[in-house]
């Protein structure tokens, strides 16, 4: 059967990836002519000819539906252009990067008697849950350990309706090809599995600090209540003020939980951040006061945030992408 006639808004952004992957590739320090660290792997490890042309053209036709307009990958100048970039040409440990059951390996040694991970009781590679006397009593968030987005707030034991419910949605989201076809190729590294992580808030919605580390540097700090309606976000600077700009059409953070030493979950999150370029840790604070590391994340709302002109252009200013830690050249003869 012969695939489907291409839009023309698909064909546009097929020939953008090919015209911005052609002058990628000539760059004189393409990353093309580079190889990964050992253990790290780029999107352009991952996917292979048409295939890597595809995933870049899908990304391209999104970030032109929600923004207005095709980045220019080839001299990425906003951050938003910068993180696209970083999904297809920069490193990323595998599978850390993606895979929820591996995140507390980005805890440097100096910092694992003061940054935690939730406690995981329990993980499967089948949907099937553990029976109520398996699982202690108590509030767990139910989780896939691959992509975004999937995960519940539930609590042990389990009527058997609900259970129902919930083996029905794991099956989905182990069935779930995330991020695959629009370059967020680092979450179909690694087997998928579903996870119960003991809830450490006591229940109370946890308020995620989201901090931008930009080649060494706290760029943005996010409070982010994902679990607040209307939705609820306070940014504040490296010195954990609140910004003059913020996020428009949603509610500020009134009194969220902080951190008993603020300084140092900064600190934290810079060597958390060291090996990369850019990423975003992302803790939360625990109802005991610990800081817990909930991920680390290489491209947040996938590369299509909405913010205003002048914080775009800032922490674009701010992260130099594409001269760091190459691996060492490629070997022409790998790529014929």
């Amino acid at each position: 059967m012969a695939a489907p006639a291409l839009t023309a808004a698909q064909e546009q952004a097929f020939a953008q990836a090919a015209a911005q992957l052609a002058g990628i590739m000539a760059q004189p320090d393409s990353p093309f002519r580079r190889l990964p660290r050992p253990g790290f792997r780029r999107g352009i490890d991952f996917y292979t000819g048409r295939g890597l042309l595809a995933a870049l053209a899908n990304a391209l036709q999104a970030y032109r539906a929600k923004l207005g307009a095709f980045p220019d990958l080839a001299e990425p100048r906003d951050y938003n252009e910068k993180i696209l970039w970083f999904k297809f040409f920069g490193e990323l440990k595998v599978p850390e990067a993606g895979d929820k059951l591996a995140t507390a390996r980005f805890i440097p040694e100096a910092w694992r008697d003061r940054i935690r991970r939730p406690t995981v009781v329990w993980h499967s590679h089948a949907p099937a849950l553990p029976a109520n006397d398996r699982i202690a009593p108590g509030v767990y968030y139910l989780k896939s350990n691959h992509g975004s987005g999937m995960f519940r707030k539930i609590r042990y034991p389990l009527a058997e309706a609900e259970r129902a419910e919930l083996q029905a949605l794991c099956r989905d989201w182990l069935a779930r090809d995330y991020g695959l076809t629009d370059g967020e190729w680092w979450y179909a590294a690694f087997p998928r599995r579903i996870l119960l992580e003991r809830d450490v808030c006591d229940g109370a919605p946890p308020v995620c600090w989201n901090i931008h580390v930009l080649n060494g540097r706290i760029g943005l700090v996010e409070l982010f209540d994902k679990n607040a309606q209307p939705l609820q976000v306070t940014w504040l600077d490296a010195r954990l003020r609140p910004m003059a700009v913020q996020m428009d059409g949603v509610d500020r953070i009134a009194a969220p939980r902080m951190p008993a030493d603020p300084d140092s979950l900064l600190a934290a999150a810079s060597a958390i951040a060291a090996p990369f370029e850019f990423a975003r840790v992302d803790f939360f604070i625990g109802a005991d006061g610990t800081a817990y590391l909930g991920e680390v994340t290489f491209s947040p709302s996938n590369a299509m945030g909405r913010r205003p002109a002048e914080i775009e252009r800032q922490l674009g200013d701010m992260l130099a992408i594409g001269s760091r830690r190459a691996g060492g050249i490629r070997d022409a003869a790998e790529d014929q």
